[in-house]
């Protein structure tokens, strides 16, 4: 009996589909979407090739073909992205376990939400006293620091941040809302920071109590830094306390326009990439504000060193920056990026004249979110007074920093390995031959600049 033909069609269709897959798989030939991984970073595969042998045959090998068959299975992308919708849009759920989705389709980061459920504290401390005591030692220390750059002639300032959680608890999923924790680390340095007379901004207060006032809030529904909208009222008020302090005269911010969109900057929609989904998610308007430095003649420009966490990024592309004549921002005090080129993209280890750069800082910003308090300031308090006390990094002890960075980075430890073979050399000593030519390139690159 001959089948029906739907049934041939429905066959001829599958087959084509199965034919589309591993035609994909193979040649890749129609460029999709990647997926994004919680960075906001296109995802990409380098899986080593593994030879089969009687070493490999085992489970190690059909564990490499699987993941190989996996990686390059045609349209995967597209797949996964299905999948992620129909959870997200049935079930709540997110692929990333980096994001949680509260509600009002409120997005929010999964470190921010273990702060004020003090699995942080926990994970960091034994109980709340200690926490208070170790508090207690970090002001102690960033007075003595203070006191250090007041020598020098620098101007310190902290700027306490809050997360979205802080601001937005009521967005909350239940299973986060109903733990919240009584105790606040960053309530706590800023009491110390109050009775101590240390210079800073409370924007963690602040934000909670404004956020009922504003037009817009103060955190996007797709966002964990704050809001584009609140630069210019950050900017201007970092300006005007260090004009305060410092005896500056700096530029006045004159906003704009609101220039309202649903068109968002990274800043505003950094989560949605991450979700991997098939559709976008729907954006209210928020505006994205045009503001100017203004009174820049005859202002002040002194030279600034930030060092704190992410959220000074959105201050870094805006046009708080123009009010100094170069900045350099230590990212957790460890990687830099700079307005001179010869200090951008650097490690703070790495850099032989970090005490230059510090000693030459006219102000000293810190700028950190209450997550990032349990590792106060990156270390920052001891290893400038380190800098201050040693001065200049000896040629030697410069080396020895660029080796670790070497060893740091896999790509290029593994080039410095291929090369001592080819010269018939340790990789110790071909380690610091490349340590050498790199910082001997990066004096004469810094006395070309001069």
């Amino acid at each position: 009996m001959n089948a029906p033909k739907h049934h041939i069609i429905q066959f001829a269709c599958l087959m084509a589909i199965v034919a589309a897959i591993v035609l994909q798989g193979l040649t890749h030939v129609v460029k999709v979407k990647p997926l994004y991984n919680y960075m906001n970073q296109p995802v990409t595969y380098n899986l080593e090739k593994l030879p089969l042998n009687k070493e490999t045959y085992d489970d190690e090998y059909q564990l490499y073909l699987a993941e190989k068959a996996w990686q390059n299975t045609g349209f995967r992308e597209f797949f996964c992205r299905c999948y992620n919708q129909m959870a997200y849009s049935c079930f709540g759920m997110t692929d990333n376990a980096n994001v949680v989705k509260g509600k009002k389709k409120e997005l929010y980061l999964l470190g921010n939400l273990k702060d004020v459920t003090g699995e942080l504290l926990k994970s960091h401390y034994e109980s709340v006293e200690e926490a208070k005591t170790d508090a207690q030692k970090n002001v102690e220390a960033t007075l003595a620091l203070i006191d250090t750059l007041q020598n020098h002639g620098t101007t310190f300032l902290f700027v306490f941040c809050p997360t979205k959680p802080v601001v937005y608890p009521e967005y909350l999923p239940d299973t986060y809302k109903n733990n919240l924790i009584d105790f606040s680390l960053a309530d706590y340095y800023i009491e110390l920071f109050k009775e101590n007379n240390i210079p800073h901004i409370d924007f963690y207060n602040h934000f909670k109590v404004i956020k009922d006032t504003v037009t817009y809030p103060l955190y996007t529904r797709l966002g964990s830094h704050w809001a584009e909208s609140t630069m210019p009222f950050v900017t201007d008020s970092i300006l005007r306390k260090l004009e305060e302090m410092g005896g500056y005269k700096l530029p006045k911010v004159s906003y704009i326009a609101p220039n309202l969109t649903r068109d968002y900057s990274n800043q505003d929609g950094e989560l949605e990439p991450s979700l991997n989904l098939l559709f976008p998610l729907a954006k209210p308007k928020l505006p994205r504000p045009e503001f100017a430095l203004t009174d820049t003649l005859g202002a002040d420009r002194p030279k600034l060193l930030v060092v704190g966490d992410g959220y000074f990024v959105p201050l870094l592309h805006s046009r708080f920056v123009d009010a100094f004549a170069y900045w350099d921002y230590w990212m957790y005090n460890r990687d830099i990026y700079s307005s001179r080129p010869f200090y951008n993209w650097k490690r703070v280890s790495t850099l032989f004249d970090a005490a230059e750069v510090l000693e030459d800082a006219d102000i000293v910003l810190a700028i950190y979110t209450s997550n990032y308090l349990f590792n106060f300031m990156s270390g920052f308090t001891q290893s400038a007074q380190e800098l201050f006390q040693k001065g200049t990094t000896s040629d030697q002890e410069a080396i020895k920093a660029i080796m670790e960075s070497i060893k740091d980075n896999a790509e290029w430890y593994k080039a410095v390995e291929q090369q001592a073979k080819e010269r018939g050399i340790t990789v110790e000593e071909n380690l610091y031959r490349n340590a050498e030519y790199v910082l001997q390139s990066e004096k004469i690159k810094k006395e070309q600049i001069k």
